[in-house]
């Protein structure tokens, strides 16, 4: 998914440990991290996440653009990437139970 050599972070998952390369936060403030293959969707209320599937070629250019902490669009839509001081504390945080993906 992502072009970077080393992982930021572990998300600590019932299922096991998650290497983590990177994430945004949409304009509600939802945080979403990038596994190797999968996207993580944060429940941080519930210690939950819900895998979701990568983002598509045009919205990861736009990610990939942004510098840390910076914002980006998409579709009318803004995010913001989150700097790696960020994605360190969400995956510190504690363990997290993994939901059942949507279909």
């Amino acid at each position: 998914m992502l072009c970077m050599a080393e992982p930021i972070g572990v998300l600590d998952r019932n299922s096991g440990p998650e290497l983590i390369y990177g994430g945004y936060a949409n304009r509600r403030g939802e945080i979403s991290l990038f596994g190797e293959t999968l996207v993580y969707r944060i429940n941080f209320k519930n210690r939950t996440v819900q895998q979701r599937p990568p983002l598509n070629h045009g919205a990861q250019a736009r990610y990939d653009a942004a510098r840390p902490g910076e914002q980006f669009e998409y579709g009318r839509v803004s995010f913001r990437r989150l700097d790696h001081p960020e994605i360190e504390e969400i995956c510190s945080s504690g363990s997290f139970r993994v939901r059942p993906k949507l279909i």
